[in-house]
């Protein structure tokens, strides 16, 4: 009777297996949007004096603490909302990703704990699917165990999104943390502010002062120019072009002509045309794995 042979380890199985198969639906499950039920509301001082305060509060009456009906914080009125995924939320759908994920800190200490950094900041590992990718989570100052636990969340969710975890909120909410903490340059270059921000461009003029004039919205051309210009410039980074595409698909342009890289330069659509190159840059990233 003949013994079995095992294959040599270099031996792989030509096309996709059910375990590559798997990864890949796996890695597109991160990439899911989140439903708005688990999307909470992080409130964010927009006043640096109010930031700076140990209360949290600046002498300005106007900015006093009341309860926020929209995030149900107990915080000063001048303040805008971030959108955000829980640790909860999110380790659900890492697990229905992967089952079997893990995570690492970056460094250890002479203990064996993890290492954090002179910002007191976490660096770590995440490995989804049998992919690894780095991330960073602070506590935002804070001390104690609970604020270690933030830390280590904030460091997933970070983590996450270099595989297009929430990668659409992390997005908006960039756009709003540069309000935050530069209003005037993020206002004059255009960001939208959250419904509890307005810009002064949307704020009620004050008695005496006239009506400011709205700046011209951009335009439907000038949208789909824009977008093309991006995902030409972010032609090798899956997670840039997962957000172009999203945003894209907002906009109505899934199904506009657009031509592809050279040197084919077939015309395709533009959804097509990015879904086709981040499973491309993924197949790379699987291969050199």
């Amino acid at each position: 009777m003949a013994s079995a042979i095992e294959a040599p380890a270099t031996m792989k199985a030509e096309g996709q297996t059910s375990h590559t198969l798997n990864q890949a639906a796996g890695l597109a499950k991160l990439r899911e949007n989140f439903p708005p039920e688990q999307i909470q509301k992080l409130p964010r001082l927009r006043c640096p004096q109010c930031r700076d305060s140990r209360t949290k509060v600046c002498e300005n009456p106007r900015h006093a603490k009341a309860e926020c009906k929209e995030c149900g914080n107990y915080v000063s009125v001048w303040h805008l909302h971030l959108d955000y995924v829980g640790h909860a939320e999110l380790t659900n759908r890492l697990l229905e990703a992967d089952p079997l994920w893990t995570w690492e800190p970056l460094a250890y200490d002479q203990r064996g704990l993890p290492q954090f950094d002179e910002n007191g900041g976490l660096w770590i590992r995440l490995t989804v699917c049998g992919h690894t990718r780095l991330g960073y989570g602070d506590s935002q100052g804070k001390k104690g165990p609970n604020a270690v636990k933030e830390a280590i969340g904030d460091a997933l969710r970070n983590a996450a999104m270099r595989f297009g975890a929430a990668l659409d909120l992390w997005a908006k909410s960039d756009l709003r943390e540069a309000q935050t903490e530069h209003p005037k340059t993020a206002e004059d270059d255009g960001y939208v502010s959250s419904p509890s921000a307005p810009s002064r461009a949307q704020r009620a003029p004050q008695a005496g002062q006239p009506q400011q004039s709205k700046g011209p919205e951009e335009s439907r051309e000038q949208a789909f120019a824009r977008l093309t210009e991006q995902y030409r410039n972010c032609w090798g980074n899956a997670l840039a072009l997962a957000q172009i595409r999203l945003e894209g698909k907002k906009l109505g342009f899934s199904g506009e002509r657009v031509q592809g890289p050279p040197p084919e330069s077939a015309w395709t659509t533009f959804d097509a045309l990015l879904e086709g190159r981040i499973t491309e840059i993924e197949a790379q990233e699987r291969s050199a794995a």
